[in-house]
């Protein structure tokens, strides 16, 4: 079936974009970059069944070779915002009645009727067969944006009057006029090659045929797709990697501890393969690390760095500060106010008291998933504003915060918001203030520090919430289990969110770490599916939900990765509008050179940022009930209705989530999708989200039996503070004191003066660098080499073993 389909962007500087890059990648070829000495192979794929560049005839023909071309076009180009190509994708007749001949002969007459090649420009074609059982047949065009010189020796001038209808989205340049014009002509140059075959097949203006039911092919169809979506993005989107203290800064910015495996998966994206294993052995003797050991002195297999360290004992030390400013009134009176509480049960009651009348300046509780842990918050802010306490709700995330406000928090603001807010100036924060902090296992070390010593500096109590099973910050963090562990804390345990006894029982499983006793309790009650591949288990689960007797935003489906959310969405989508449940005017929107989404009256969409102008929050979902160019009104699960202009507000389609977005909901009927990818943390979260109903799918391409999938699900992170570890150094002062025998009273007394001095540095310390907005560019920059050297990650790690 022939199908209407073109797209064009450009292949810029400003997004990461590199000609040798993108034409190695569409033909198949290894091209180095000789301005930077990197070197891109994408010779290993095997679906490029036509390749040719196209030049107009008094061009000198060494630019037939794509490393030549795609050479001169980097160094015609000296900006950094240069535009580069443009890169056309034009969808191919996979109708049996042609060949690749005839495939060839319509590509060669679209490119014709563009013009291109006859106004100075030169094109590289390359034709990409399809998989087995698909049927996208697709030509690649990259059309230089410079116009050949008389001579035709070099690149010159830049073709602007060939492209006056460059757009701008949010910064980024694409062209949607020429696309529709490169849109049309290809489906009439189609239509007119079928014509005159004696052909009465015709160009479907549709992309696709919906069927009833979004079977495993088609499923395998969209998971291709957004994979291949991924794989060009990740051409653009390669990480600044500058020398050792460029790679332990990649690593240290999500995780506090690492091991070798980490240090190599940190460089594994750069091109230049014979730099890894140098990169790799600088790291390992860099003056920064510091190697970890158990208490005990055994070896561990991780790593810290020392500015790390150093953040964490400064976390500990101010928190010791913290934890001494006692103030709180009429203790006896919260008492009473507690003991008559009728909306709590004994647990919640004794949490009450250990968060509110506590001698200590840190009260932390614990609760696991579903154990009623915001309505306890609820109650305290009602009794501490009753007796006369200055309360403010904080939480890592606007969703959470939120949350703080349903429950009655008249003062609540995310974290770093907060914190922003009080270094410009713009909020006040009155001494003694009772500072409560929900989901507080999600706030990263640096938010830490600079909230403790705001603590400290306002005499503040602090009252932290949240569960270190749970998810923990995007940014490194792992200090919400140090600090419950030092300062004690009351741990929620009862489940309450789960309706059904067993659904209880399982969720305490996973709680508890047990996911043999949860996966069996799965199976007991029929809610483990498996099928053979991902795109069968994508496909049941999509059956699944679309029979589900709960309305749309009553049910949620939960995987790890944002490649899976998207195919799922797309599925999901797809079935809607075949079974007539999503119908009316689809509108396109661009997010990027690379992506765009359509959206139509009816579609479930997850908001991922806050606009306090809309007051909607980062995560939010709603369901959009009327939609033009410029104008899309929806209305959010909690009932809002607002009307926003779709490219000024980040949002997508909200069927299928990833599970951090998913923390701290609670919904009627939720899907798992399991593919591999998780750990104990994502697998906790993700099964104790549901009320009334759940299933978790799985496959066997990446789960071969019921062993490995509790391994699997079972999977411990890195996500742990390096204070659960000794250093050497540690190691050695203690085995120095107990060698030595030195009396107790005189190891108090040094360990006193080490206290005085860290302190005064601690209370002179600022951090002017955490109140900048970091934005990391996505960039490669590597050191030049000599000769090639193809090395596996595999034989990296052993190496520096």
């Amino acid at each position: 079936m022939a199908i209407q389909f073109a797209r064009i962007e450009i292949v810029g500087r400003s997004s990461g974009g590199n000609s040798c890059c993108k034409a190695a990648y569409n033909a198949r070829l290894i091209i180095k970059d000789e301005s930077t000495n990197v070197t891109y192979n994408f010779a290993r794929k095997g679906d490029n069944v036509y390749h040719t560049v196209l030049l107009p005839n008094y061009v000198d023909k060494r630019f037939k070779d794509p490393r030549v071309l795609m050479n001169e076009v980097e160094r015609s180009e000296k900006r950094k915002n240069s535009q580069l190509l443009k890169d056309v994708v034009i969808a191919l007749p996979d109708d049996k009645e042609l060949d690749l001949d005839d495939r060839i002969a319509i590509t060669h007459e679209i490119i014709e009727e563009m013009g291109w090649v006859k106004n100075g420009l030169g094109v590289q074609v390359d034709i990409h067969q399809p998989q087995t059982y698909e049927k996208n047949w697709h030509a690649h065009l990259l059309v230089t944006t410079r116009r050949f010189t008389e001579d035709g020796k070099a690149l010159g001038a830049k073709a602007v009057d060939l492209n006056p209808k460059f757009a701008k989205v949010k910064g980024k340049a694409f062209i949607i006029p020429e696309g529709e014009i490169i849109h049309e002509r290809a489906k009439e140059v189609i239509n007119k090659y079928f014509a005159k075959l004696g052909l009465e097949i015709r160009v479907d203006p549709i992309s696709f045929v919906p069927q009833q039911h979004v079977g495993p092919t088609r499923m395998r169809s969209i998971i291709n797709e957004i994979s291949e979506q991924n794989k060009i993005c990740k051409l653009a989107h390669l990480e600044i990697i500058k020398g050792e203290d460029g790679v332990l800064d990649r690593i240290i910015r999500h995780q506090t501890i690492f091991t070798k495996f980490d240090i190599a998966k940190a460089v594994k994206e750069i091109p230049a393969e014979e730099g890894k294993l140098k990169l790799l052995r600088e790291v390992l003797n860099s003056d920064r690390l510091i190697k970890l050991y158990n208490a005990d002195g055994t070896n561990t297999k991780y790593y810290t760095t020392k500015d790390v360290r150093e953040e964490e004992l400064r976390i500990v030390r101010i928190a010791n500060n913290v934890n001494s400013q006692m103030h709180f009134s009429n203790v006896l009176k919260i008492k009473s106010d507690i003991a008559n509480l009728t909306s709590v049960n004994e647990a919640q009651k004794a949490s009450l008291q250990h968060i509110l009348i506590n001698s200590q300046g840190i009260r932390i509780v614990r609760g696991r998933a579903g154990t009623g842990k915001s309505q306890v918050l609820a109650e305290a802010y009602k009794i501490a504003t009753n007796h006369g306490q200055n309360v403010i709700g904080l939480s890592p995330t606007h969703k959470a915060a939120s949350e703080l406000k349903s429950k009655g928090y008249r003062k609540c603001h995310t974290v770093k918001g907060f914190l922003f807010r009080l270094y410009n100036g713009k909020a006040e924060l009155p001494r003694n203030t009772t500072l409560v902090v929900d989901e507080a296992g999600m706030v990263g070390n640096s938010d830490y520090l600079e909230l403790l010593k705001v603590a400290r500096n306002n005499n503040c109590n602090l009252i932290l919430a949240g569960d270190e099973r749970q998810l923990t910050s995007v940014e490194r963090g792992g200090m919400f289990a140090v600090l419950a562990n030092k300062f004690g804390s009351y741990e929620l345990s009862k489940i309450r969110r789960q309706n059904k006894v067993w659904a209880r029982e399982m969720t305490s499983c996973f709680a508890k770490s047990d996911i043999t006793g949860g996966v069996h309790l799965l199976t007991q009650h029929n809610c483990l599916k498996v099928d053979h591949t991902l795109a069968e288990s994508m496909a049941r689960l999509i059956d699944d939900w679309s029979n589900s007797k709960f309305a749309l935003n009553e049910r949620l489906i939960i995987t790890m990765r944002n490649a899976e959310v998207d195919s799922i969405n797309q599925g999901i989508r797809e079935l809607l509008k075949a079974k007539g449940l999503l119908t009316g005017k689809e509108y396109r929107l661009y997010l990027s050179p690379k992506k765009y989404e359509d959206y139509i009256a009816g579609d479930r969409i997850l908001f991922k940022s806050t606009n306090k102008d809309l007051q909607i929050e980062n995560g939010e979902f709603a369901t959009i009930t009327a939609v033009n160019n410029d104008r899309f009104i929806a209305k959010t699960d909690s009932g809002k209705e607002i009307a926003f202009n779709p490219r000024e507000v980040s949002f997508k389609h909200g069927y299928a989530s990833t599970v951090y977005k998913a923390q701290g909901s609670s919904i009627k009927d939720v899907y798992v999708l399991h593919n591999l990818a998780g750990n104990s943390r994502n697998s906790y979260v993700a099964m104790t989200r549901h009320i009334e109903e759940v299933k978790l799918y799985s496959n066997r391409e990446t789960t071969k039996d019921m062993a490995s999938l509790i391994s699997q699900l079972s999977k411990s992170d890195n996500n742990l503070a390096s204070i659960n570890f000794k250093s050497l150094e540690e190691l050695r002062t203690q085995e120095i004191q107990h060698n030595t025998g030195l009396p107790g009273i005189i190891i108090k007394i040094g360990n006193w003066f080490k206290w005085v001095v860290k302190d005064i540095h601690d209370r002179s310390h600022s951090n002017d660098n955490y109140y900048h907005l970091k934005i990391f560019t996505n960039t490669i920059t590597v050191k030049k080499r000599q000769k090639p050297l193809v090395i596996t990650l595999s034989i990296i790690i052993k190496k520096i073993q």
